[in-house]
């Protein structure tokens, strides 16, 4: 199908209007968002059901916002996070990043792309399915808007308990992929590792034991925590030491060091087996502590799955693999798993940077795809 110029321009001025609302986490408040969909887009006489879920971090009231519509027994779930990454120096942008401007067919803007491109087009297929009687009759569409996703993805792991995920027949969450269709996500693992020595006077480091230079001794170590193992879609494992930290005057020993390593897993590396290795390592006559700061599971969706076969057909885009998490971390659980497709606007190569941007085209044919794949596979 193909959307008309009025939606075009409706879903325009909807997506000018959320990146114009500053969702920047930290702090990441949601809440004029929230209104602003609740208010002026998904209107109860409409026929869209608005529940707002909130929750507090870190001394925030955050908002999260359920939507749904149609009557049918079977559920579709439609999800984007409402949150953006900071604006940083606003020097290095050439538009404001609040400014929503339009120019040669690209809106500028923190979140243009990540991901409140996504999150319109996902408005066009909510918006245009609600006036197909067959699809409302027998699903019904839910749409998942959540709060921190940059930050923990506390509002997805909010919903998911609460229990919106569960037994839907599909989860398509419109996170930016160029169009192209993510079937599979590494696995996030963050661990802290701490080095004590033994500090001594600047002047005599053979006193002593520099936890920094054992820190420096260890992380070669690290390296070979991880198995020699591939996946066709996600490539291999990684790792990135993000962050060192030890030491405390110039002159003297540093008794205590420690650095933050960020492991992307791929489904065949086990975590519990990257986590026995890091406790493992050894270095004399240093103690070593880990601490797992954060553990999401990888996945990989079934893509033989009729709605993925269809998208595929419809869009003649690629599979692929995101080596980042998403929400989809929170709503699939492995042992009662939910068909899942990541699938929306957006180059993912420009986002979390200045003078973010997205093609509106790209929105219009993510909610035109969508749209096709859906009536294709679930109206027969």
């Amino acid at each position: 199908m193909e959307i008309s110029n009025y939606q075009k321009e409706r879903l325009t001025n909807i997506l000018k209007k959320l990146i114009q609302i500053p969702t920047e986490n930290p702090p990441g408040k949601t809440e004029e968002v929230v209104n602003f969909l609740i208010n002026e887009v998904f209107r109860e006489e409409e026929g869209f059901h608005n529940e707002v879920i909130t929750h507090m971090k870190d001394g925030v009231e955050l908002h999260n916002l359920v939507t749904k519509i149609g009557f049918g027994k079977k559920k579709i779930l439609l999800s984007g996070h409402f949150d953006v990454v900071p604006v940083g120096d606003q020097t290095k942008w050439t538009y404001p990043p609040f400014s929503a401007k339009i120019v040669d067919g690209k809106i500028y803007g923190r979140g243009s792309a990540d991901m409140k491109g996504g999150i319109t087009s996902l408005i066009g297929v909510m918006k245009n399915l609600n006036s197909n009687l067959n699809f409302m009759e027998n699903y019904e569409l839910i749409f998942l808007g959540t709060a921190d996703e940059e930050a923990g993805m506390t509002g997805s792991d909010l919903l998911s308990k609460k229990g919106f995920v569960n037994n839907a027949e599909l989860i398509i969450i419109a996170e930016p992929t160029n169009l192209n269709i993510g079937v599979a996500g590494k696995g996030l693992l963050w661990a802290t590792l701490q080095v004590t020595g033994k500090s001594a006077h600047g002047s005599m480091p053979d006193k002593g034991h520099n936890a920094i230079e054992g820190v420096l001794k260890i992380i070669p170590q690290i390296y070979n925590c991880l198995e020699d193992k591939s996946n066709n879609i996600l490539g291999r494992s990684t790792i990135n030491i993000g962050k060192i930290y030890g030491g405390t005057k110039i002159n003297i020993v540093p008794d205590y060091a420690e650095l933050e390593i960020d492991f992307r897993l791929i489904p065949e590396q086990e975590h519990e087996k990257v986590i026995n290795n890091l406790r493992k390592i050894e270095l004399n006559p240093y103690s070593i502590d880990i601490k797992i700061t954060n553990s999401l599971q990888s996945l990989l969706t079934d893509v033989n799955h009729l709605f993925i076969q269809n998208l595929k057909n419809i869009t003649n885009s690629e599979f692929i693999g995101l080596p980042y998490a998403t929400d989809a971390c929170k709503y699939v659980n492995p042992t009662d798993f939910i068909p899942f497709v990541i699938f929306g606007p957006g180059d993912p190569n420009i986002v979390h940077k200045p003078n973010e941007w997205i093609q509106l085209e790209q929105i219009f044919h993510a909610t035109e795809f969508l749209i096709d794949a859906l009536t294709k596979t679930y109206l027969k």
